[in-house]
């Protein structure tokens, strides 16, 4: 080559760099098929992780994890229902609510953030993020289509969530690439264009004309037809394969949608998620997922690992695929555990990544593990029964004189919601109980003791409470009992019913609670009152009825309640944990129990079903736990069995985690 030559060569290199826009930014180079970070081609290896599903205290921790992985990115969706809990609230943003400081926690360690922003997120939560008063709002038509009243909805969700991200966007120096809208609509089949275009525009609105927005759905045609639409970036969900050419060919029907396109899978399904009453098993070896990764990546594709970390479904979070409730463990058999833990599959990502020529962003040190311990047993002695609870602390009650109500109807949208005959004292003669229409799980109980079924019934199950309706579990459906032992007067008749967790798959084909009428002995009963249950919400303050609640919870324990309830009726259980040091995380061991929730120092950790499994423990964080004495509190439904005594229960812990497989 000629110096003159040479010299040519050089200016044009100079020009280049010189010409080149460094400032911060976020695009997708169409001739190319690349995204530009800050003018520079980019990759990305996300992550996938919620921080809705973690302690706030537990957020660095967590994301220092991912980061030693050696990802450069996560996704992060935000649930709708979580962050405004009814319609006439505004939404919160701080707590274990503040997303803005998840995200510059992430950035802080060297992590961007590619945001779901829904409106549905799915993500094995209830309703997949859309709120249950989107139910009791007769107004609203079909979710996720361009109806006005629901888009009116979204677009004030949006108003309070789209102006905490504009200053998190890239173009402002923040760490958001880019912003995912919907999810999976393809797949529902009601192609409403017009509506993907509505939330597209409403989110150009807040975040500008140049934002990078998105897509996710399965590589199949029919899906990306209808889940699509022009200028906004199609994605893809793949899963491990060992297929010669399937990871080419996804890629190049997400291509397909739009020219230029750089490949991406913005959900590379790595785990299953787990069930209650279904066991389920990693279908993927490691070596198979590492493997699709490394072909994805040699195709020039930017990849999320779903799930990176899972977390936990507290309190009453979780989704269902119908007719299985999501369990309270969201750990997914990730990468990194439910408490932290780092696995097999973790070194095994992490080590192929180490070994990526050039890759800019080298795995960090792994953490060391959070301690954990397994806390000395807790006696638990039997504060009331169920029902004698919820009228204890007087909840707030509709009456109707003719059916009973909704779980909407009551502004009730999670846990349990309480029906009762006993102000108005109509069921005089016993009989066949019917409840045509109810969801989910209903317990029925006469004049304050629980029904069981009598031996003649033909439906039986070992597994299955024999005093409980259920509207759908499994195989089993039932929603009559025989109830005997009416007195020779009026007679009280008591159902609770529990809100298992909303379907994250579809479309709501009912609301909560009782649907319609109750019969018994073929006659309609009426005049009900329908009440919250304030297990979530539950304060020491705010029991009326008890006090000296607090000298007995704390000293005595003595309640002066029949421990003969223990066994033969679904009740609340008591007892402290004392801690002499500062606490460390632990795992509740629910085996020997039935089936309910636990609150601890009024926590709700979650929801166990120990003899239907595969989870027989509950997480328990050390931030919910403190030095001193602690509460905690069972709310069984349909008896423990031998976790008590004809007198006692016991609360045993553990250092791991325990699921049946």
């Amino acid at each position: 080559m000629s110096r003159e030559l040479a010299f040519i060569f050089l200016c044009l290199a100079v020009s280049a760099v010189v010409g080149r826009d460094s400032s911060p930014s976020f695009k997708i180079d169409t001739v190319n098929s690349q995204f530009l970070l800050d003018g520079d081609p980019f990759t990305y290896i996300a992550g996938e992780i919620h921080y809705f599903r973690i302690p706030h205290l537990k957020w660095d921790d967590r994301l220092k994890r991912v980061r030693a992985l050696g990802l450069n990115a996560i996704t992060v969706p935000v649930p709708w229902n979580l962050h405004q809990f009814d319609q006439d609230e505004t939404p919160v943003f701080s707590g274990n609510l503040d997303l803005v400081k998840f995200i510059n926690t992430a950035y802080a360690n060297r992590l961007y953030t590619i945001l779901r922003v829904g409106p549905y997120i799915s993500a094995e939560w209830d309703n997949g993020g859309l709120p249950w008063w989107l139910i009791r709002n007769t107004k609203i038509g079909k979710y996720r289509s361009s109806d006005p009243a629901f888009m009116a909805e979204v677009t004030q969700w949006w108003k309070h969530l789209l102006v905490k991200v504009a200053p998190l966007m890239r173009k402002n120096a923040g760490p958001v690439l880019m912003v995912q809208i919907e999810h999976f609509y393809g797949p529902l089949g009601i192609c409403d264009q017009i509506y993907m275009l509505q939330l597209a525009n409403l989110v150009r609105e807040y975040l500008g004309n140049d934002v990078v927005l998105f897509t996710v759905d399965p590589p199949v045609i029919q899906f990306m037809r209808c889940g699509t639409i022009p200028n906004v970036l199609p994605t893809i969900e793949i899963v491990p394969t060992a297929v010669d050419g399937e990871v080419q060919s996804w890629f190049n029907m997400q291509k397909a949608f739009m020219q230029g396109a750089p490949a991406v899978a913005s959900q590379f399904m790595i785990n299953p998620f787990k069930l209650w009453g279904k066991n389920v098993t990693d279908p993927y070896s490691n070596d198979l997922i590492v493997q699709t990764a490394k072909t994805a990546f040699s195709l020039k594709a930017s990849i999320s690992f779903h799930m990176t970390h899972g977390g936990t479904n507290f309190g009453y979070w979780n989704g269902a695929v119908d007719p299985y409730p999501v369990t309270t463990s969201y750990d997914s058999f990730a990468p990194i555990s439910e408490a932290g833990d780092v696995n097999q599959l973790y070194i095994a990502i992490r080590y192929w990544i180490n070994n990526i020529p050039g890759w800019a962003y080298p795995p960090t040190p792994i953490p060391s593990n959070l301690p954990r311990i397994a806390y000395p047993d807790v006696q638990l002695t039997v504060f009331d029964t169920i029902s004698g609870f919820i009228l204890g602390v007087n909840p707030e009650c509709w009456a109707s004189p003719e059916t009973p109500r909704t779980a909407e109807y009551i502004r009730h949208g999670y846990g349990y919601i309480y029906y009762n005959t006993v102000k108005f004292e109509t069921i005089i003669e016993c009989g066949q109980l019917y409840i045509p229409t109810f969801a989910d799980n209903a317990y029925v109980f006469l004049n304050q003791n629980f029904v069981v079924r009598h031996f003649s019934d033909i439906w039986k199950s070992s597994e299955i409470s024999q005093g409980a309706l259920y509207k759908q579990f499994g195989t089993i459906h039932n929603n009559t009992i025989d109830v005997q032992g009416c007195l020779d007067q009026f007679n009280s008749l008591e159902i609770i019913v529990e809100i298992t967790g909303r379907a994250h798959n579809m479309y709501p084909v009912m609301s909560r609670g009782i649907q319609g009428n109750v019969y018994m002995h073929n006659i309609t009963l009426e005049n009900w009152e329908s009440c919250q249950v304030p297990i979530e919400t539950y304060e020491i303050s705010m029991v009326k009825n008890y006090e000296n609640l607090q000298k007995h919870i704390f000293e005595t324990m003595d309640f002066n309640r029949s421990q003969s309830a223990v066994t033969s009726q679904p009740s609340v259980f008591i007892g402290n944990l004392h801690i002499k040091t500062e606490p460390v995380d632990t795992f509740l061991d629910t085996r020997g129990w039935g089936k309910g929730v636990v609150t601890i120092n009024q926590y709700n950790i979650g929801r166990y079903w120990a003899s239907i499994g595969p989870q027989q423990t509950l997480y328990i964080p050390s931030d919910f736990l403190h030095k001193g004495t602690n509460l905690i509190m069972f709310y069984e439904f349909e008896g423990a069995t031998t976790a008590c005594t004809a007198t006692s229960c016991t609360a045993k812990f553990t250092n791991l985690p325990i699921f049946d497989y």
